[in-house]
């Protein structure tokens, strides 16, 4: 039972992380946008938004996987949040 626990506060602090990047990944680049290009502030946004996944869950992380696991994964899940990100940015865009 312990352990049925253990992987649903993982599933479930993931998901939560996951969508902070998100939001992160929406909301910074927007807000820098008036002061340098989008590409740019985009940048910016991701290295706060991975800053955020490494204090949060990397540990976690490493404990359960193998590098190419985790990479593998997270590539997955990183990249699903970029990609929701811009297309949630640019269609408030106009």
């Amino acid at each position: 039972m312990a352990q049925r626990s253990s992987v649903g506060r993982f599933v479930v602090t993931n998901a939560g992380v996951w969508l902070v990047m998100t939001t992160i990944l929406v909301v910074v680049p927007d807000q820098l946008e008036r002061w340098m290009p989008l590409q740019f502030a985009r940048v910016v946004g991701w290295v706060i938004a991975c800053g955020v996944w490494v204090i949060a869950v990397e540990a976690e992380w490493k404990a359960r996987f193998g590098p190419v696991m985790r990479f593998a994964a997270q590539v997955v899940l990183w990249l699903s949040a970029a990609l929701i990100a811009i297309f949630i940015s640019d269609l408030f865009r106009g």
